[in-house]
């Protein structure tokens, strides 16, 4: 039950971690177009790091009378310096400089945190079926019995020689 479960977690992981981001098809489509400042009102705008390696950044934002957000989840070597809605010119959809700077992070970390649970699960797998298989019985190798001289009285030896 326990490998069935892990299995699933390991499964649901990059998935979940898509759909928790949401953003990356719309920042990809994105990309190809000028992007200009938006002049959207935003709040509880803020980029958090945990173990230096872990951003987590979020906003809330107003856009034709409806309240929406949007979060990011991505690995880098420090927090964003800023966090400024953008534009896109041809279609008008809205992102984020955090989005589109740190857009490969984002698409990195979706596949690198599958891939390493995946591995450290296979590992374990190994690990606990390695110490579950009882050791396997070697016949012990016992060599033949070779006499190293001729045994016994000297009168049953068939030939005599001089002694070394």
């Amino acid at each position: 039950m326990k490998l069935i479960l892990s299995f699933l977690f390991v499964l649901m992981l990059g998935p979940g971690l898509f759909f928790m981001d949401g953003a990356i098809l719309k920042d990809i489509k994105l990309k190809s177009e000028t992007l200009s400042p938006a002049n959207v009102p935003t709040s509880d705008r803020r980029c958090r790091s945990k173990l230096y390696l872990f951003q987590s950044c979020s906003f809330d934002y107003t856009d034709n009378q409806k309240d929406l957000d949007q979060s990011y989840f991505f690995m880098s070597f420090g927090p964003p310096e800023t966090l400024v809605l953008l534009r896109g010119t041809k279609s008008g959809v809205l992102t984020s400089d955090v989005g589109q700077d740190y857009l490969w992070n984002r698409i990195l970390t979706i596949l690198l945190f599958p891939g390493l649970a995946l591995w450290a699960l296979v590992k374990y797998l190994g690990k606990t079926r390695q110490h579950a298989a009882p050791p396997l019985q070697q016949a012990r190798h016992v060599p033949p019995h070779v006499p190293t001289h001729s045994g016994g009285h000297p009168a049953n030896r068939a030939t005599f020689g001089k002694r070394r």
